[in-house]
């Protein structure tokens, strides 16, 4: 019982290693957008929401790959 506990842990791990790292990823591809957004002048209102988007999506991915 108790390897199974200590596999499942690191099963879980990699996964959440993995999904973290896509969430990256994700939003990589979102900050870009939100920038793209904001260098066109008429969609700035647009592009800040955006960008704020992105950092919280790197700030979940960050603790989703944190290993504790």
């Amino acid at each position: 019982m108790r390897a199974l506990s200590g596999l499942l842990d690191v099963v879980l791990g990699l996964l959440t290693a993995v999904l973290g790292t896509v969430l990256g990823i994700v939003a990589a591809v979102v900050m870009l957008l939100g920038a793209v957004l904001c260098v066109t002048i008429l969609l700035i209102p647009l592009g800040i929401p955006v960008i704020r988007l992105s950092r919280r999506l790197f700030t979940l991915a960050g603790k989703m790959m944190h290993v504790p």
